[in-house]
């Protein structure tokens, strides 16, 4: 790694704790550092759009970070595309040309589980026969740092692999509001929906954010029809189902759920194992294997935190000039970070058990075909606590209960909407999830 990549790798790590995921991911990731000379260095970003972000909203903290990361000050010069190919790139099309997909995500390295195998299937199907009625749109949701985004590039870099003079647009909802707010204030709407609907897929991140955004989403019930109607593909990604997201158009809600909803949950331990492999082996290192289960065991929270873990491991390593890495190394370099991460030990099977204990019931008569007040009140609190506590999604309860994932959907909205009225309800659950907690 040469001294330009390594500065900027530190730049990053200084970065991401001071801006949301959203904004990093939009605007920060794409950057490329191209060229450092004594004074200056030199920053690549996709498009206009980007340089503009970046020239009036990070440029004082990207400055600091350099400076941190450098121990010295720099003057920070943003410029559109490679140096190199910006001449070449002038005729080209604008669509492909500006496109910031990330080579690196592939299907090759994703790691499939139980978890996003649905998901992971999905998305190989769209990017091989987009458009197919079953699956247009496509919208994958789940928490954040699961391969949301992942999946969405590889969707885009395997579909132009095979298509190459197909045109596939990736985008997320910030730069969608931004870029549309520029269109209006600049009188360029038209080519702004050239830009989003002139397209064979369209790939969208984190769609949630436009639950506030009445302009944005009425753009893109507009682009949405246009796609639809002229039989192109669209991805969505989103934290949560159509349904649960607040102030989000019922027309829009619609139309994303007309296709096939994929959920993404965090990884079981077999995966974490998985992933952990793939994210050493690309470092060209090697674990012993006990280390690799203290992180599997430790870390269950998502892949991002997975990756961070391997990451911090080898700094460290750096740090101590040491190419082995013990079982002493990787506790200390962890340890901070084991202290602030949230564990997942709470199953739905230990509410469920908890339920049944607390409402004395006989094991298994939750998940059982009864009927009964007795038994249905205490399963929908379950389902609950399930929903709320774990984050679970409703087709991953709906197994554990033996039921439909509607089933849940309903039995979640009925306490919900009791809660607001019922003091012994929410003593209950206050109850329950302290026992829950507490075992």
């Amino acid at each position: 790694m040469n001294q330009l990549a390594e500065l900027w790798n530190r730049v990053l790590e200084e970065i991401q704790p001071e801006v949301s995921t959203i904004s990093f991911d939009a605007w920060i990731k794409p950057i490329r550092p191209v060229e450092m000379t004594e004074t200056t260095i030199r920053l690549s970003v996709p498009d206009g759009i980007n340089q503009e972000v970046i020239q009036t909203k990070f440029r004082s903290m990207l400055e600091s970070c350099i400076k941190l990361a450098a121990g010295r000050a720099y003057e920070m010069e943003v410029v559109c595309g490679n140096p190199e190919q910006r001449k070449a790139d002038k005729n080209a099309d604008p669509i492909r040309n500006q496109n910031p997909l990330n080579p690196k995500y592939s299907f090759e390295n994703f790691v499939v589980g139980n978890k996003n195998n649905l998901a992971y299937a999905a998305a190989l199907a769209v990017a091989e026969v987009p458009s197919s009625t079953h699956n247009n749109p496509l919208f994958i949701y789940g928490g954040s740092g699961l391969g949301k985004t992942h999946l969405l590039h590889a969707i885009g870099n395997y579909f132009l692999k095979n298509y190459p003079d197909k045109r596939v647009l990736y985008t997320t909802s910030e730069k969608f509001t931004y870029e549309l707010v520029t269109a209006i204030r600049e009188k360029t709407n038209q080519e702004f929906r050239n830009r989003h609907r002139n397209v064979d897929i369209l790939l969208m991140d984190d769609v949630q954010f436009l639950a506030t955004k009445e302009l944005a989403q009425e753009e893109l019930f507009h682009t949405f029809n246009t796609l639809y109607e002229a039989g192109k593909q669209i991805v969505l990604t989103s934290d949560r189902l159509p349904s649960e997201t607040p102030h989000l158009a019922d027309r829009l809600k619609t139309r994303f759920q007309m296709g096939l909803l994929a959920d993404i949950q965090p990884p079981d331990y077999e995966t974490r194992l998985a992933i952990l492999r793939a994210k050493i082996e690309e470092e060209y290192f090697t674990f012993d294997e006990e280390i690799v289960e203290y992180m599997a065991n430790n870390i269950k929270t998502n892949v991002r935190d997975l990756e961070g873990a391997v990451k911090r491991i080898l700094a460290y390593a750096g740090i101590e000039r040491t190419n082995t890495i013990s079982m002493g190394l990787a506790q200390k370099a962890l340890k901070e970070i084991l202290h602030t991460l949230p564990q997942r030990d709470i199953t739905i099977k230990v509410i469920i058990d908890e339920v049944e204990k607390y409402f004395r019931l006989p094991g298994g008569s939750l998940i059982a075909k009864r009927k009964s007040n007795d038994i249905v009140y205490p399963r929908h609190i379950a389902m609950y606590i399930a929903r709320e506590v774990l984050d679970e999604s409703y087709p991953r309860i709906g197994e554990e209960f033996n039921r439909d994932h509607t089933t849940v959907m309903t039995a979640v909205k009925k306490i919900r909407e009791n809660l607001s009225g019922d003091t012994e309800l929410s003593a209950i659950i206050r109850d329950l999830v302290e026992n829950i907690n507490k075992n």
